[in-house]
C-alpha cells in the first residue's frame, strides 16, 4: 500500500467530486423537436456502450426505428462541428444503435391507472405518439383509422425504400402490446358520437392528405394525378403504370418521393419542374442528390401554365421564371419571363405543390388559414370542450419528428384536462449553448472526415423498393461518434475563491478558451470549451471541474470495479491499465489487452486518456496495484497533443513514486503513435517487469522475516 502521504497529495490536488450537473443544452438537442439527449447517446456510442445509448434514445423517442430512417435531422444543421469540417451523422448513429439493439431496451408494460377513455382520430405519427404516451400515463386509449392499416402518411405517403414496412409494423405492434385498442377501417364522421360512446377526450390528428391545385387550364385532364394520391396507390399495392415520360411539379420531399417512385415503377424519363431556384428548393439535399444519381432531372425556374391531352399524351406548356422580391415565406417571389414559353410532351404529370387538411364540416370546428384546425398553442384545445388537435391538420405538412413531439405534448395536455390541472407551457427552460465557435477555437479542433453510411448503387436501387441505405458497422459508428464536440459539457471554475489566477488553464488549454477579464478574473466561456479536461487535471488549486462530472466518476467507478474483480480472482501481482475506449472498441488497436486479464491485468476503459488524473494513478497504487499503465489510441485520437498532456501527468506521479521509494518504473505510458512494436507485446514486457519486481519484494520480505 502507498504511504498515507499520498492521501494528502491527492486531497490537495483535487477537491471532492461534485454531485451535480451544470451541463448546458447543446444546439443539436435544442433543434430537435423532441429535444432528445443527442449528446448523451452519441457519447455512449463513442464509448462502445451501444445498449446504454439505445436506452437513452428510447427514453426520448417512442418510435426511434422510424425516425432512424425518415428523420430530416435538423439537429445536424445545428451541429457546431460544421465550423470545423462537417456535422455529425446523427441520424445514422441513431439507426446504428437501434439496429444493433433490436427490440431490446423496450418497456412493454403500461398499467391502467384511470377510467377516462381517450379517442384518437387518425394514426399518423402525432396520433401514434399521443397514444403511446397516454397509455404510459395509464389511460385506456382507442385509435380510429379510416384505412385498413395504421400509420397515416408514414404508411401511405413515404416510399418503402425510405421506410421499410416491417419497421413501421414492428413499432405499431408495440402499441398493441401495451394495450392500445386499434379500430381500422373506421372513419369518424361525428365527434358527438365518440362522446356518446364514453370518450372523455378526443385527439384529432387526421393529417393533410388533400393536395393543393395548381389553378391552371387542363389540370383535371386524365393522366394528371396529385403526388399524395400517387404515393398512396403505390404504397397500398395498387402498382399504377405512369408510363415512360413523367413530369413532377413541385420541389418538396413529396415531389422527390414521387419522382423516385416513378423511376422504380419503370419510367425511363422523369423530370421535376420547380418554379424557384436550387437555393430555394425545400426538399432534403440528400434526397435531391440521390434523385440526380437515379437519372432524375430538375428543371429550376420552370412552371407549367397549360396542360392539354392530345393523342393519349399530355402536352404541357411551361414558362421560365425569374426571382423578384421575397414573399411572405421569406423566399423570393417567382415572376414569369415574358416570351419564355415552351412545350413538352409527357405520359403522366404528377402535381406535388403542397397539401392541406380536409376537415369534415360535421366536426363543427373553427378552421384557420390553409384549412387547418385552430387550436390554443399551449393546450392544443379546439373550440370544442374536450377536443384536442395536432399534427398536419393543425400545422400543415410537417416532419415526422415534429408530429411525434406534438403527439407527446397532446398526451400531457389531455392528462392535465382530465385531471383538472392548470396547463403550463412546457417549453424547455434549460440554458442552451448558442453562437458560433471562435475562429481560434474552431481552427484548433482536429478535423475528422464525416463517415456517411454506404448506399446501394443507383443502378441497383432504382429497380425496386428495398431500403437503399446500409447501417454502420461498429468501428465506423464509434469513429463517427467520437467527432462530437460535446458542446455544453466543458469546464467551469466552480471554486472561484480558490482560483489564484496562476494562468495555468490559459497555458495548457489546446483551444485557447480561458481568458482574463477586465477585473483580472479567469473566465472559461461555456460556449467555447471543448471538454477535453486538461485544465481540470492541471489546475493546481483544484478549482476547475467539468460541467457534467461524468468522466471522473466513471473512471473512479471503473477503477473500484477492477479491484473488486481482482479480489475475487485473487490474481497477483495486480496491474491496472487505463485504456482509451476508442482503442479498445473502435480501432481494436488495444483489444489484445483484454487477453492479459489472466496475468493479473485489469483494464479501466476511459473516454480519453487525457482525462486520467494524477489522483487516479495514485489511487490505483494505493489500492494495491503493483504496476499501472496508460494506453492511448494513437494517431486516431480525436484531440491534438493528448500524448503530451498524458506524459505531463505521468512524470508528476513518477516523481511521487520515487519520493515514496516505490520506483517510477512501475508506471508506464503506451503511446501507439510513437511505438514501433505492437502495444500488446509492450504490455507483455511490462507485465514481466512488474512480475520481477513483485518477486524481488517477496524475497526481500522472506529474508527480513
Amino acid at each position: 500500500m502507498v504511504s498515507s502521504k499520498t492521501d494528502t497529495l491527492r486531497q490537495s490536488s483535487r477537491t471532492k467530486e461534485t454531485a451535480f450537473d451544470h451541463s448546458l443544452m447543446p444546439p443539436c438537442q435544442a433543434a430537435c423537436p423532441l429535444h432528445m439527449e443527442i449528446r448523451e447517446y452519441i457519447d455512449l456510442i463513442a464509448q462502445g456502450k451501444v445498449m446504454e445509448a439505445l436506452q437513452v434514445i428510447r427514453d426520448g423517442n417512442p418510435f426511434p426505428s422510424i425516425c432512424a430512417y425518415v428523420c430530416t435531422h435538423p439537429c445536424e444543421e445545428s451541429c457546431r462541428r460544421v465550423q470545423v469540417d462537417k456535422p455529425l451523422a446523427i441520424r445514422a448513429l441513431k439507426r446504428f444503435a437501434v439496429e444493433f439493439g433490436g427490440d431490446r431496451m423496450i418497456d412493454l408494460e403500461a398499467d391502467l391507472k384511470y377510467d377516462d377513455k381517450v379517442a384518437i382520430v387518425g394514426s399518423g405519427p402525432a396520433g401514434l405518439g399521443c397514444a403511446y404516451y397516454l397509455r404510459k400515463l395509464g389511460y385506456p386509449v382507442t385509435i380510429f383509422e379510416a384505412y385498413h392499416e395504421l400509420g397515416g402518411m408514414l404508411r401511405v405517403g413515404i416510399p418503402q425504400y425510405r421506410l421499410p414496412r416491417q419497421v413501421l409494423d414492428n413499432e405499431i405492434q408495440r402499441l398493441v402490446q401495451i394495450g392500445v385498442e386499434i379500430r381500422t377501417n373506421t372513419r369518424v364522421v361525428s365527434l358527438d358520437l365518440l362522446s356518446d360512446m364514453g370518450y372523455k377526450a378526443i385527439f384529432l390528428t387526421i393529417g393533410a392528405h388533400q393536395s393543393l391545385r395548381m389553378g391552371i387550364e387542363g389540370e383535371d385532364s386524365p393522366g394528371v394525378i396529385d403526388g399524395a394520391t400517387f404515393l398512396r396507390e403505390v404504397n397500398l399495392g395498387l402498382k399504377p403504370s405512369p408510363g415512360d415520360k413523367i413530369a413532377v411539379v413541385g420541389g418538396g420531399n413529396v415531389a422527390i418521393d414521387a419522382a423516385r417512385t416513378a423511376v422504380r415503377l419503370g419510367s425511363k424519363n422523369v423530370s421535376i419542374l420547380y418554379r424557384r431556384s436550387a437555393q430555394e428548393i425545400p426538399a432534403d439535399p440528400e434526397e435531391i442528390e440521390q434523385a440526380h444519381q437515379e437519372g432524375i432531372e430538375i428543371h429550376y425556374l420552370t412552371t407549367p401554365t397549360i396542360i392539354k391531352r392530345t393523342d393519349g399524351h399530355l402536352n404541357v406548356t411551361c414558362v421560365k421564371m425569374e426571382l423578384g422580391e421575397p414573399d411572405t415565406s421569406g423566399r423570393r417571389r417567382p415572376i414569369p419571363i415574358e416570351g419564355s414559353e415552351f412545350s413538352d410532351e409527357f405520359d403522366t404529370v404528377i402535381t406535388a405543390i403542397g397539401q392541406a387538411p380536409q376537415i369534415p364540416q360535421a366536426f363543427n370546428l373553427r378552421i384557420g388559414r390553409g384549412s387547418t384546425i385552430q387550436v390554443d398553442p399551449v393546450t392544443l384545445t379546439t373550440t370544442r370542450a374536450g377536443v384536442f388537435a395536432g399534427g398536419d391538420a393543425v400545422t400543415g405538412p410537417s416532419t415526422v419528428t415534429e408530429a411525434l413531439a406534438t403527439g407527446r405534448k397532446a398526451a400531457f395536455r389531455i392528462h392535465d384536462y382530465l385531471q383538472h390541472k392548470y396547463p403550463k407551457d412546457d417549453q424547455d427552460k434549460d440554458e442552451v449553448i448558442s453562437g458560433e465557435l471562435l475562429s481560434k477555437t474552431a481552427e484548433s479542433i482536429k478535423t475528422r472526415s464525416r463517415q456517411d453510411p454506404e448506399v446501394v448503387s443507383p443502378k441497383t436501387r432504382s429497380k425496386d423498393f428495398r431500403p437503399i441505405e446500409k447501417v454502420y458497422n461498429w468501428g465506423i459508428a464509434v469513429a463517427e461518434a467520437r467527432r462530437c464536440l460535446r458542446c455544453g459539457m466543458g469546464a467551469e471554475i466552480l471554486f472561484q475563491d480558490k482560483c489564484a489566477s496562476c494562468l495555468t488553464c490559459l497555458r495548457v488549454c489546446p483551444y485557447g478558451v480561458p481568458f482574463l477579464d477586465e477585473t483580472g478574473t479567469i473566465q472559461i466561456p461555456a460556449d467555447q470549451c471543448q471538454a477535453c479536461g486538461i485544465c481540470v487535471t492541471e489546475c493546481p488549486a483544484g478549482a476547475i471541474v467539468l460541467r457534467k462530472p461524468y468522466d471522473r466518476s466513471h473512471i473512479s467507478d471503473a477503477l473500484a470495479h477492477a479491484f473488486r474483480q481482482a479480489t475475487e480472482t485473487k490474481t497477483s501481482p495486480l496491474i491496472i491499465g487505463f485504456c482509451c475506449q476508442y482503442g479498445l472498441y473502435g480501432t481494436g488497436l488495444l483489444s489484445g489487452f483484454w487477453r492479459q486479464a489472466k496475468a493479473g491485468v485489469q483494464i479501466v476503459p476511459v473516454l480519453c486518456v487525457a482525462k486520467v488524473e494524477g489522483q487516479h494513478l495514485l489511487r490505483a497504487f494505493e489500492m494495491g496495484a503493483k504496476g499501472v499503465f496508460v494506453a492511448g489510441c494513437g494517431e486516431m485520437c480525436a484531440r491534438d497533443k493528448t500524448s503530451f498532456w498524458v506524459n505531463q501527468q505521468i512524470e508528476k506521479v513518477r516523481k511521487v513514486l520515487d519520493q515514496l521509494g516505490m520506483g517510477s518504473e512501475r508506471l508506464q505510458f503506451f503511446d501507439p503513435s510513437v511505438m514501433e512494436e505492437d502495444p500488446t507485446a509492450a504490455l507483455d514486457q511490462f507485465t514481466e517487469q512488474i512480475g520481477g519486481l513483485y518477486l524481488d519484494s517477496l524475497l526481500k520480505q522472506e529474508v527480513k522475516s
